[in-house]
């Protein structure tokens, strides 16, 4: 877990190693588990097939993801299910957290926001059932979050109370119980991070972040809390709209359900605040707010209570659902850190201000339609100039950001570019398309 740091900068913060100017690992102890086997893999195909190792280690990480979407998609379609929503409901719905939302971006990198949804949603998709040993499944699911990250430790405490309160008129004996049951998982796994942290730092409390990551500051709340709901850089309702049609469901949740909701809006009421309180430079080179991708299935859960017969609902829908497939289409379609760059370069050349993140990357969608190379004009994305910005340096902002597309340009095929990435997006959209005539035609 000794890795050159990725950046230089980060030696500023990160914890001394002595003797090396190499730092450990800032990945939570899970997500290096899960990568190991696959950059294994990926050094001994690029051993037989004698290519350079950045390659397939690439390639198969960016689908670690997918099973993980999967099953989180699985638990969402069931939670649905088990609160209420009829089967056909719970499909459309499943079908519009996948495209819809920044799952589907997240779903196609490897950053690890998505394998912690779908560990949430285990949360929850265990704690609604009726199991007299549920809550040692909810232990496992725990315990796998907080190795992928120990900030969700904070969580703990509302989990716990949850199962304290538990029904009316339960005993203390079967509410201590629960709380055994609770912490069989966690408590192990607490040893486990406990120990790797002593044996690389010499300290059970230090996680590799250094000062950066215990820097929590209101004055990162008041920088942030709008910007995290509203801006088009980083706000989570702009670059998902589709959860404003949850909104009123929120309102409609049967009384046996409340409780259960309850908990549901703490958790991300919790999260949402302790990630405005953090300096996290907002997530870095993301999609919209990384950080707060893990909720965004849990906020979409009273789509399950959404009365259909309502026009204003239905209208909502049909606007809302095109809208944010094309925003996360456009995200898929091209690199996340390639309109970062384009907007710094511009920047530099222009001194004038680019636009934010969202309405940049779609102008960069609309230009990549129509070329292969990434060589743009600043106004192409609204900057009132024709100077030309050339990102011809980078292999990977060739055409659109699909495995194939990036083949052709590693073949030198670069007449073919623009065609292939077309042709993807022509057979995505038609692929959408039909899965919403289905949804509509079950209804």
């Amino acid at each position: 877990m000794l890795i050159e740091p990725v950046k230089r900068d980060v030696l500023e913060f990160a914890p001394k190693i002595e003797g090396t100017d190499k730092i450990y690992s800032q990945y939570g102890l899970g997500l290096v588990v899960l990568f190991l086997p696959i950059v294994f893999f990926g050094k001994t195909l690029s051993v037989l097939g004698g290519i350079d190792q950045r390659i397939p280690i690439d390639f198969l990480l960016s689908f670690y993801n997918i099973p993980f979407a999967i099953l989180g998609l699985w638990f969402f379609r069931s939670i649905l299910v088990k609160l209420g929503a009829s089967t056909n409901n719970a499909n459309a719905f499943m079908s519009i957290l996948a495209i819809s939302t920044a799952y589907w971006k997240y779903s196609v990198t490897d950053f690890s926001e998505i394998t912690q949804a779908a560990f949430l949603l285990g949360i929850f998709h265990s704690m609604i059932g009726d199991g007299r040993k549920k809550w040692r499944k909810v232990s496992f699911w725990c315990a796998l979050l907080v190795a992928m990250k120990l900030v969700y430790v904070v969580l703990l405490p509302l989990f716990a109370l949850y199962a304290w309160l538990g029904k009316t008129g339960e005993s203390t004996k079967a509410r201590i119980t629960k709380l055994v049951d609770f912490s069989i998982c966690l408590i192990p796994m607490g040893l486990l991070l406990a120990t790797a942290n002593y044996l690389r730092f010499g300290s059970i409390l230090e996680t590799g972040y250094g000062t950066q990551g215990s820097d929590f500051s209101f004055s990162y709340f008041q920088r942030d809390w709008f910007d995290y709901l509203f801006s088009t850089q980083r706000g989570i309702i702009p670059f998902n709209p589709v959860l404003l049609v949850t909104l009123p469901a929120w309102f409609t949740i049967p009384q046996k359900d409340r409780r259960f909701f309850l908990l549901i809006i703490s958790i991300c009421i919790c999260w949402f605040v302790l990630m405005c309180f953090w300096k996290s430079l907002q997530g870095g080179y993301c999609w919209g707010n990384r950080l707060l991708v893990p909720i965004i299935p849990l906020l979409m859960l009273p789509f399950a209570f959404l009365n259909f017969k309502l026009p204003g609902i239905m209208l909502a829908l049909l606007l809302l659902v095109p809208i944010s497939v094309l925003i996360q289409l456009a995200s898929v379609a091209t690199k996340i850190h390639e309109c970062s760059v384009l907007r710094n370069e511009i920047a530099r050349i222009t001194n004038l201000e680019t636009p934010n993140q969202l309405p940049s990357t779609l102008r960069l969608f609309k230009s990549k339609l129509f070329q292969s190379e990434p060589i743009y004009a600043a106004s192409e994305i609204g900057v009132p100039s024709e100077k030309l910005i050339s990102l011809l340096e980078f292999d990977s902002f060739y055409g659109f950001n699909f495995w194939p597309v990036h083949l052709l340009n590693y073949l030198k095929l670069d007449s073919a570019i623009a065609f292939a990435g077309n042709l993807i997006l022509f057979v995505i959209s038609g692929i959408i398309g039909f899965l919403f005539y289905q949804i509509r035609s079950d209804k």
